[in-house]
């Protein structure tokens, strides 16, 4: 191959990698705190670990923190086998406060309450063991549970009211059935 055709070659590949290229959007501030949730009343919070050679303590609940502002009346501790997906799920009365504790878990938000200011949007966040955290999931937003590692994930939810059996206060969409449209399937970028 000529110079100029490997020039000329070169060219096409810079003007084509500036056409394809985006550019990433902020995901903390200047302080490197995670930036607000994209979806109105969505709060998320990265609990401390502290770790020492006998093990780790991670502490998630001070009912000084506004993230507990209603009482805890409530909690059940729920698990996501590798692969699987639990959703799409929505409440009409309840808060979820989720404690992401171990696995790799990916949360996926749609915002379905048509007076919000951010209705059909959608948020991702991902906990991993590194990484746990908390999130307050409001009354009306879509969500559902991807556990993307190999291992067992354990989330404990606190919602801010009981399960009542006679009137389970949840509405259910297959994560799979297209009405909600979103990909499941996780990429390398």
């Amino acid at each position: 191959m000529s110079t100029d055709a490997a020039s000329h070659g070169t060219s096409e590949l810079l003007r084509a990698l500036a056409a394809a290229a985006v550019r990433d959007r902020p995901t903390v501030d200047g302080e490197s705190k995670e930036l607000s949730a994209r979806i109105d009343g969505v709060e998320v919070k990265r609990v401390p670990i502290h770790a020492d050679p006998r093990g780790v303590l991670t502490p998630f609940l001070d009912a000084r923190d506004p993230f507990w502002s209603e009482p805890v009346v409530y909690a059940y501790r729920f698990s996501i086998l590798p692969g699987r997906i639990k959703g799409w799920g929505m409440h009409e009365l309840q808060t979820d406060r989720y404690v992401v504790l171990s696995g790799n878990v990916q949360v996926v938000l749609l915002d379905g309450r048509e007076s919000s200011p951010s209705v059909g949007s959608f948020m991702r966040v991902h906990f991993t063991d590194r990484t746990p955290g908390a999130m307050k999931i409001p009354p009306g937003v879509w969500h559902a549970d991807h556990n993307w590692g190999e291992t067992e994930a354990h989330v404990v939810n606190f919602p801010t009211r009981p399960y009542d059996p006679a009137s389970p206060d949840k509405h259910r969409i297959d994560p799979h059935g297209g009405v909600i449209p979103f990909d499941w399937s996780i990429r390398d970028g």
